[in-house]
């Protein structure tokens, strides 16, 4: 049996949200797809465009299975924080085998890499180095990956390329079963408005 999970806000539910549940079915064969979700309140400490029962009605209502709220402790935290404690959550249930997430470069094996190469030994050296030089962190950091995977640190530019990382980096450390699953993102890329019938983050 294949159950995906999906670590989401849907603030609101939109059509990329229901474009996603679509191509997991489609190219995974899920035979569940589960949602661990915000609360009333999202990742950046706002509240939410509408309740935590009727995002997740939503979301039940365009093909997820089952909703899980992600506890605002991890909700209402960094990109780090939220992943661990969302694939924490998929872990902990024992039943979930991918974990899918939207990506502007929509290549898991890329964002692997990186996940990787900021876990080596030797990164947190690289990074006080290339902050040294008045790199703002996001660069530092890029910089610092690009020496050791080379133009794959290009994932560490893009707002749920980062996410994707963060996601892959905490499977990485919890020694999960679960597969990622990058989903390319569709027409429009975060905070770009809307276009074609797809919304922006």
């Amino acid at each position: 049996m294949k159950i995906t999970g999906i670590i989401a806000e849907y603030n609101p539910f939109h059509n990329g949200h229901a474009y996603q549940i679509a191509k997991i079915k489609e190219e995974t064969d899920s035979d569940y797809v589960i949602v661990a979700m915000s609360g009333d309140f999202v990742q950046r400490g706002e509240p939410a465009i509408t309740d935590k029962y009727e995002r997740a009605r939503m979301a039940l209502s365009c093909g997820a299975d089952l909703v899980l709220e992600l506890p605002i402790c991890y909700a209402a935290s960094s990109a780090e924080f939220f992943a661990k404690g969302s694939v924490a959550l998929f872990d902990k249930l024992g039943v979930t085998t991918n974990l899918c997430f939207g990506s502007e470069c929509g290549n898991a094996a890329k964002l692997q890499r990186a996940a990787k190469a900021l876990l080596q030994a030797d990164f947190p050296d690289a990074l006080r180095e290339e902050l040294a030089k008045g790199l703002s962190f996001a660069a530092a950091r890029e910089s610092a990956a690009r020496a050791l995977i080379g133009e794959d640190a290009a994932v560490l530019r893009e707002p749920n390329d980062i996410l994707g990382v963060e996601y892959c980096k905490a499977l990485l450390q919890s020694g999960s079963t679960i597969a990622p699953l990058a989903i390319l993102r569709k027409v429009v890329g975060h905070n770009g408005g809307a276009e074609k019938g797809f919304a922006s983050a």
